[in-house]
């Protein structure tokens, strides 16, 4: 095995064993599984970074951006074990260029998304694209709190834009 495939092993293990309960992607939790051509641990600073064909998936929700930077926080105070725990659980997740997030329920892309383990928040800026179902969504600044199942949509300097269409009624 190659020192970068090490390291992007090493990378993806600090991830996995971070613990589902306190890093989300998705609002049901459970085992988080990562992609990435190449990572680097920075083990001082506490981060993970992901770089170039990021695809991380949890549940049944998927994230893909160009690069992701995971930051955990505390001291080294986990209530995980095995590798990566030295880290503290997860803080936060920055993905950057070509953010593509998926559920079930709806499609959204931006240039930025940043995740928050305390508020347990998505949020999604730049020139944002929502699709739920056949309904279409523009705006600046998309915030997804997964817990309560809460989407907010800003349109930033401009008005949010919209294309919603109506659902048939069967029998009528």
């Amino acid at each position: 095995m190659t020192v970068m495939k090490v390291i992007a092993a090493t990378g993806a293990l600090a991830l996995l064993a971070s613990g589902a309960a306190t890093a989300q992607v998705s609002g049901e939790g459970g085992p988080i599984r990562v992609n990435a051509d190449r990572s680097e641990v920075l083990d001082k600073e506490r981060k993970v970074i992901l770089i170039d064909n990021v695809d991380i998936t949890q549940g049944d929700a998927r994230l893909r951006a160009d690069i992701v930077t995971i930051e955990y926080g505390g001291a080294g105070n986990t209530t995980t074990a095995g590798l990566g725990s030295n880290f503290g659980d997860i803080r936060s997740m920055t993905a950057r260029g070509s953010v593509f997030y998926v559920t079930p329920e709806l499609k959204a892309n931006g240039d930025l998304g940043v995740y928050v383990a305390s508020t347990d928040t998505i949020t999604l800026t730049g020139d944002i694209v929502l699709i739920r179902e056949d309904d279409v969504a523009k705006g600046e600044r998309l915030v997804i709190e997964l817990a309560a199942g809460k989407t907010s949509l800003d349109g930033g300097d401009n008005q949010v834009s919209m294309v919603i269409v109506p659902g048939e009624e069967d029998g009528r």
